[in-house]
């Protein structure tokens, strides 16, 4: 393949333009990149909430550069821009991740025609909804209209890559709703490219910020949570499994920040709680409905009208339904003190919130009412998952009471991976 064989080199955790200069430096060390031209292209990955708000000011600066207008230029006026969904949603929670990368793709793409530059954006995507994840058809065909000109990238991570891929029927099916799920977005017309945003951002906007507090003041304000996470979930077992490309961490454990986004998603599905996929958007579209009459009208037309906003709450819905909160009430058991079991009331509340303003939103009777066949296969799989919870909880119970052997050990991980 040649010059080929790799073509781009991503940046993790962009925040500012001389993240993506620095880069540049090294590259030129090893001829990767000219004064006149770039063999591997620069691709910044914007990941926190942060970086994804002050990334149409990085781009623009970037962009302004004449010798990144060269770069650009090498690669037939193509650039492509990572988006970090894991680590942003752990950072600010699900509607706002989901918001915050919906926004900056409509901003990233109108600098890219403001600039001559094509975009082409590359989705950092995991398996669950919490790090991305959801039905791939619904995902691709909600993304901002003229955000996918004539080419998308996306990430399949390990833990779906059999499921999808795992034999040739499901590859050739996988790969077909790839493909028309992005002709669709690509051809769809509308009179005005952003009238829903027109219509529906302020809305929005008033949701997401209500819900990031709400999500930031339990995990990052609440003096309690930290315990919680790691004494009511199997956090310090999922750590040792060989899950991930990298350690579960950046760096000693001592803070939520510094957890890695897998092993972070996959704690909260293994107790069942599902928290990344849900916490937060109760309470904040309740204060939506309740500040004005006719607002939960609104919400049910843009949930009928909006395919951004109707994939979000489906996700929302398929998440809750996966989650059961009387098996994450025995988890919260394992914690040692009254104040940290405490956390896991304040979680269920905000779940129950969350499931009466989804139903209502979508006018439905129970979680996934529109996807009969995932029901079906819930029903039949959930009591087995069950089964394997309450082994998880009493083998974690022992482990904390030095019960077990360090062969018994292994069987939390087999419970892990069931």
């Amino acid at each position: 393949l040649g010059e080929e064989v790799i073509r781009q080199n991503i940046i993790s955790h962009a925040t500012s333009v001389s993240d993506m200069l620095e880069l540049a430096v090294m590259l030129k060390e090893v001829g990767l990149v000219d004064t006149e031209k770039a063999r591997v292209q620069i691709v910044p990955l914007f990941e926190t909430i942060e970086d994804l708000d002050h990334s149409e000011e990085t781009m623009r600066s970037y962009l302004s550069l004449p010798i990144a207008k060269r770069w650009i230029a090498s690669k037939n006026n193509y650039q492509e821009i990572m988006l970090g969904y894991s680590d942003s949603n752990k950072d600010g929670g699900y509607l706002s991740s989901c918001w915050t990368l919906f926004k900056a793709q409509q901003q990233l793409t109108a600098i890219g025609d403001e600039f001559g530059v094509k975009i082409t954006f590359f989705h950092g995507r995991g398996g669950t909804v919490g790090r991305g994840g959801g039905p791939t058809y619904e995902a691709i065909t909600s993304q901002p209209l003229k955000s996918i000109n004539d080419r998308i990238r996306l990430t399949e991570q390990g833990e779906v890559i059999g499921n999808k891929y795992g034999n040739k029927d499901a590859a050739y099916y996988n790969l077909e709703m790839l493909v028309s799920a992005t002709i669709n977005r690509m051809i769809a017309e509308q009179k005005s490219p952003f009238s829903m945003f027109d219509r529906f951002g302020e809305v929005m906007d008033k949701v997401v910020n209500r819900s990031y507090d709400i999500y930031r003041d339990l995990v990052f304000g609440n003096e309690h949570f930290y315990d919680y996470f790691f004494e009511a979930s199997p956090i310090k077992e999922v750590s040792s499994l060989n899950i991930g490309s990298r350690p579960a961490a950046r760096k000693t454990i001592t803070e939520i920040s510094g957890l890695r986004a897998i092993p972070w998603v996959f704690s909260w599905s293994q107790n069942r709680i599902m928290f990344p996929g849900w916490y937060g958007v109760g309470s904040a579209f309740n204060r939506f409905i309740q500040a004005e009459e006719g607002n939960l009208e609104k919400l049910q037309h843009m949930f009928e009208t909006w395919p951004f906003f109707r994939s979000l709450l489906s996700n929302v819905d398929m998440v809750l339904s996966k989650s059961d909160m009387n098996i994450a009430f025995h988890y919260a058991q394992l914690a040692e003190s009254e104040e940290v079991r405490s956390v896991f009331n304040i979680i269920l509340d905000e779940w129950q919130m969350t499931k009466d303003v989804i139903l209502a939103i979508e006018k439905h009777d129970g979680f996934l009412d529109e996807s009969p066949s995932l029901k079906a296969s819930l029903d039949f799989r959930l009591p087995y998952f069950n089964v394997l919870n309450y082994i998880q909880i009493e083998l974690i119970k022992r482990l904390r009471n030095n019960d077990l052997t360090d062969d018994e050990i292994s069987l939390i991980h087999i419970t892990i991976n069931g």
